[in-house]
């Protein structure tokens, strides 16, 4: 996650932040509990919680920037994870 963390400072001025932080580290061992994955459980809160954040950019620089985004989301969790993020993100760019 703080590859992750990383990546949405230096291109989006964004970050996760302790609280964001401190809800996932509380959401994931719930979401497993209840019979999830780890991956859609974050996938999950990243969705509801951070790209969100991505609202606030500039339309034209999240069009710009929206590929290699996905892109970078595919090269650490796997093309067919991470689904709500990229939907998320798709629709950003769309209504952009």
């Amino acid at each position: 996650m703080e590859v992750l963390d990383k990546y949405l400072i230096e291109h989006f001025h964004i970050t996760f932040g302790n609280r964001i932080r401190k809800q996932i580290e509380t959401y994931v061992p719930v979401y497993l509990s209840c019979g999830g994955e780890e991956l859609d459980a974050l996938d999950d809160i990243l969705a509801k919680k951070l790209m969100r954040k991505l609202e606030m950019q500039n339309p034209v620089y999240l069009r710009n920037m929206w590929e290699g985004f996905l892109a970078t989301l595919d090269e650490w969790f796997g093309p067919d994870s991470m689904k709500q993020c990229k939907a998320y993100v798709n629709k950003l760019v769309k209504n952009a």
